[in-house]
């Protein structure tokens, strides 16, 4: 019994460390200009696929922007797209997405371009997504209290076994 209880406060230990390294790193990129963007169409296809956690740095100036380079852009709808430059014109890029037939047109200008895409994780926007649904923030807080808790009976629980180990020897003596 007892290496099951040591088990079980490895792993919440260890989720509590990744939980709070996550949550740093998105801190971290948020401040030095790098934004999550959930991939919602299959456009990107097959480089980025529907479902992706894509990130897009901020920080790239439009006119560092280069053929084939995929970037980030509001459309005219006002829905954020991620796609491929595939022509650079004086009115603005003309965009592609990988499995589309046919070109955005010229799509992103100075004005709407949002920042180039850096990397994606597939499947990642799908937890993204769902955590802003209602049940997924009362999922997401109801993990992180039961953590808490855990770490917080089981902390107890060692300090009352030490404290009775110390008793015990008290009267032996």
């Amino acid at each position: 019994m007892d290496k099951f209880i040591k088990v079980i406060k490895v792993l919440i230990n260890a989720l509590m460390t990744l939980v709070l390294i996550i949550g740093i790193a998105f801190i971290f990129l948020y401040f030095i200009g790098i934004e999550p963007f959930v991939v919602e169409s299959g456009s990107m296809q097959p480089t980025i696929q529907s479902g992706s956690l894509s990130f897009v740095n901020k920080n790239i100036k439009y006119n560092d922007i280069k053929e084939n380079d995929i970037i980030a852009f509001k459309s005219s709808n006002g829905a954020r797209v991620t796609h491929r430059v595939i022509k650079i014109t004086k009115e603005g890029f003309e965009t592609k997405g990988d499995s589309n037939n046919k070109s955005d047109g010229i799509s992103t200008t100075e004005s709407n371009f949002i920042g180039k895409n850096i990397f994606s994780i597939p499947k990642l926007g799908k937890v993204v997504k769902f955590m802003q649904t209602t049940k997924g923030r009362i999922i997401l807080v109801s993990i992180i209290i039961a953590i808490l808790l855990s770490g917080f009976f089981m902390s107890n629980d060692k300090k009352s076994e030490d404290s009775m180990k110390g008793k015990g020897k008290r009267f032996k003596d």
